[in-house]
C-alpha cells in the first residue's frame, strides 16, 4: 500500500499551530485548549508510530496508532486531517498483518472523516489503497472475485480523477496507482486494458520526477507483458535494454533481479546468446552482492 506521510505531517503541523493559537484567554479558551491539546497529543503519537514503523517496529507502531485514535474519542470537531491520517496508518498496519477486512474498514472511515481536507493527493492515495485491498481480497476470497474487482475499479477511478486534478504534482504516486490498476486488469484477464495501462506506465516512468523503484517496476511489467502476453520478445528487449542501465544502480536488489529475469527470458526468446550471457552475469553479480550484504548484516 502507498503511504500517506505528507498529509499526516501536514495535519500534525496545522494542529500544533491551532493549539498554540488557542493559548489566548478568550471566552471558552479552556475548552478550546483542552480539545486542541487532545488533538495535538494524538498527532504526536501518530508521528511517533510512523517513526517506529519506518524503523522496522510494526507492533509498537500499531500500538501508537491505536492510542492516537483513542485520544480523539469524545473530541468534538477533531481536526479531520489528523483523524484521517491516523486511520490511514491503522489501515496500513492492518494490511501489513494480512487483516484485509480491517484495513478496508479503516480506509473507508478515513474517507468519511476527512471529506473537507484540502489534500487531493492524500485522498487519491487512500482510494488507491482501497483498490489494492479489494484486489487482494479478490485473490484470497472463497467466493467469486468479480465483486471485489468491481469495487477496486471504482476506487482506482476515483483515485485517477483526483491525481489528474493536480498533475504533474504527485506523478510518482499516480504511476503507482496505474501499476496497481494494471495488476487488477490482469487478474480480470483483460489483456487489452493491461496493454493500455502498462504502455501508459512505461511512458510515465520516463519522467524525471518518478522514483527509480516505481520506474523499474513499470518497465518490468511492460516488458513482461510484451513478451509473455503479446509474443513480442524483441520489443521487450528493446524497452528493457534502453531503460535498465540508468535504473538498476538506483533500485532495490529484488526489483533489479525481477527486471533482469524478464530481460533474460526475452533475450533467450530472441536467440541472442551474447545478451543472455551478459544478463546472466549481471544477475550472478547481483546475487553475490545480496549474499555478501546478508552475511555482513548477520555478523
Amino acid at each position: 500500500m502507498a503511504e500517506v506521510y505528507r498529509s499526516a505531517h501536514a495535519a500534525a503541523t496545522a494542529t500544533h499551530r491551532s493549539a498554540r493559537a488557542a493559548e489566548g484567554g478568550a471566552p471558552g479558551a479552556e475548552v478550546y485548549r483542552s480539545a486542541h491539546a487532545a488533538v495535538s497529543r494524538a498527532a504526536a503519537e501518530n508521528e511517533r508510530g510512523e517513526l517506529l514503523r519506518r524503523a522496522g517496529r510494526p507492533a509498537e507502531a500499531a500500538e501508537c496508532f491505536a492510542r492516537a485514535l483513542a485520544m480523539l474519542d469524545g473530541v468534538i470537531d477533531a481536526d479531520p486531517g489528523t483523524h484521517s491520517a491516523i486511520l490511514n496508518n491503522l489501515a496500513l498496519s492492518a494490511h501489513e498483518r494480512g487483516e484485509l477486512a480491517l484495513a478496508k474498514r479503516y480506509l473507508v472511515r478515513s474517507l468519511e472523516v476527512g471529506p473537507l481536507v484540502g489534500d487531493p493527493v492524500g485522498r487519491a492515495i487512500t482510494y488507491d489503497n482501497l483498490g489494492v485491498v479489494e484486489v487482494e481480497l479478490a485473490r484470497v476470497t472463497g467466493g467469486p472475485p468479480q465483486p471485489h474487482l468491481n469495487e477496486a475499479e471504482a476506487h482506482f477511478a476515483a483515485a485517477e480523477r483526483l491525481f489528474r486534478s493536480v498533475l504533474p504534482e504527485a506523478l510518482d504516486d499516480y504511476l503507482r496507482s496505474v501499476l496497481n490498476r494494471a495488476d487488477a486488469a490482469g487478474l480480470r484477464g483483460d489483456s487489452g486494458r493491461v496493454d493500455r495501462l502498462t504502455r501508459h506506465a512505461a511512458e510515465l516512468a520516463a519522467h524525471p520526477s518518478v522514483g527509480p523503484d516505481n520506474a523499474i517496476e513499470a518497465v518490468t511489467m511492460r516488458g513482461a507483458f510484451l513478451h509473455r502476453r503479446r509474443g513480442h520478445p524483441r520489443a521487450a528487449v528493446e524497452l528493457l535494454t534502453a531503460r535498465l542501465p540508468a535504473l538498476l544502480p538506483e533500485c532495490a536488489a529484488e526489483r533489479s533481479a525481477a527486471a533482469l529475469a524478464v530481460l533474460l527470458a526475452a533475450a533467450a526468446a530472441t536467440g541472442d546468446p551474447a545478451l543472455v550471457d551478459d544478463v546472466s552475469a549481471r544477475m550472478s553479480e547481483l546475487g553475490s552482492r545480496a549474499r555478501a550484504a546478508g552475511s555482513a548484516a548477520r555478523r
